[in-house]
């Protein structure tokens, strides 16, 4: 039943909420939150909270980590094995995203060399 009520705010930073929270009731990807379950207990919509999570990663060096297998959501990262999951997330998002670069690089200087030829 705690998964449906909507978290007041203990603090006037509402990043140090979210990291308590998280660190709290969502610790260990055993325990991961969905982003939607997660902005909605927060009173926020689904961006503003990948931003906000975003931030407490790279700039305050929280250990928050994602999963989108078997432990569909976000969970602070306790163990190693929390660690792991959340590094081959990571990993595996740059790779898709480096074919999807290398797709857009392509088909751009594919299709400026046709412009070229063509006078466009």
């Amino acid at each position: 039943m705690i998964e449906q009520l909507k978290i007041q705010p203990t603090t006037k930073d509402l990043k140090k909420d979210i990291a308590y929270y998280l660190k709290n009731y969502c610790d260990g990807v055993q325990h991961a939150i969905s982003n939607e379950s997660l902005a909605h207990k927060f009173s926020m919509d689904i961006r503003t909270m990948r931003n906000l999570i975003q931030n407490l990663i790279t700039n305050h060096h929280v250990p928050i980590g994602s999963c989108s297998k078997n432990h569909s959501g976000i969970f602070y990262c306790v163990t190693e094995d929390d660690f792991n999951i959340a590094s081959r997330e990571l990993l595996s998002r740059i790779k898709k995203l480096s074919k999807r670069h290398k797709g857009l690089r392509l088909g751009y200087f594919k299709e400026s060399k046709q412009l070229t030829l063509t006078g466009v």
